[in-house]
């Protein structure tokens, strides 16, 4: 699940600046992916000179002979690839719902899936920056997520320019993969299949990277699982608490706008999810009305149906 990755500089142990110096060598990639689109991003999330920076890596290494050499590595390639070909979401997670996320145990809970019907392939999560961590000290600033469903076979292979990825074989019929590279360079990959029934079908001794993976990284990748399995839910079944980062959000009171390219022409913004979340222990009737209900979380706790 955890592999340090061979398309950075292994003695620079610094991923932004192992991404300059690659985007020096493709200049001319990394100019059409900025072209194509720019994110407005808050502050405390990753920028986007950095995230296209991630993409243009992703791009560049997501060709099936690249699996032979770095199975862990070229996923996180192909699925960040398919993000920005499919012009999918990009989501700014709260530090707030991560919270409540972290107390809300799904991982375990039976049948917690059953009724999860992926509507859309792939997305990003902005994560804040310094509230997540792995356990060698690497920060995860986001994290790509990508859904398998046998339905969709188009979800798995795209194109863009003159750049061409393959459809993966489907071994489940559902299926989600989460993956990222940390400050440090390394590449974190884990996927879950999801029965008819619910089940989650998951070892967690395997591996699919070099390194062996340690207690205190299953304990972090189950994090990151339970985190990304009430995302899933939370975006099928509770998108009152989805709201669009506007420019009054990106502005700051000392440093202005946040960095973004110059090219703004082709400016997005993303989305928050958590803005509007408060955290109530009582039913929100009891506390709003039918015209100015209050977004809540029932914390620790999703009803299956």
């Amino acid at each position: 699940m955890k592999l340090k990755s061979i398309i950075f500089d292994e003695k620079n142990p610094n991923r932004d600046r192992s991404l300059k110096i690659i985007e020096a060598v493709d200049k001319a990639l990394i100019k059409k992916i900025r072209d194509d689109r720019t994110y407005k991003m808050p502050p405390n999330y990753i920028n986007w000179h950095t995230l296209s920076g991630i993409i243009l890596v992703a791009l560049s290494s997501c060709g099936s002979e690249y699996a032979k050499v770095d199975i862990s590595a070229f996923i996180h390639s192909y699925r960040t690839a398919l993000w920005f070909i499919k012009d999918s979401p990009l989501y700014c997670l709260t530090e707030q719902l991560i919270e409540a996320f972290d107390q809300t145990d799904s991982l375990y809970k039976p049948g917690i899936l059953r009724a999860w019907q992926p509507s859309l392939p792939t997305f990003v999560l902005a994560i804040p920056k310094g509230f997540i961590y792995t356990p060698d000290g690497g920060e995860v600033d986001y994290l790509t997520v990508y859904c398998v469903d046998r339905e969709h076979p188009e979800w798995n292979s795209g194109s863009w320019k003159n750049i061409q990825i393959k459809p993966f074989s489907l071994e489940h019929d559902r299926y989600f993969q989460i993956c990222t590279v940390d400050s440090l360079e390394t590449v974190w990959t884990s996927g879950t299949a999801v029965k008819a029934d619910g089940t989650l079908i998951y070892d967690e001794n395997e591996n699919v990277g070099r390194h062996i993976i340690s207690t205190e990284d299953k304990v972090f990748l189950q994090r990151i699982r339970n985190l990304v399995i009430n995302v899933l839910l939370t975006l099928e079944f509770l998108p009152s608490l989805l709201t669009t980062v506007t420019d009054s959000e990106i502005k700051t009171k000392n440093k202005g706008f946040m960095p973004i390219d110059r090219n703004s022409s082709n400016a997005r913004y993303p989305r928050w999810l958590g803005k509007n979340y408060q955290k109530n222990s009582v039913l929100s009737a009891e506390r709003g009305t039918h015209n100015s209900p209050c977004s809540h979380w029932r914390q620790g706790h999703w009803r299956v149906l």
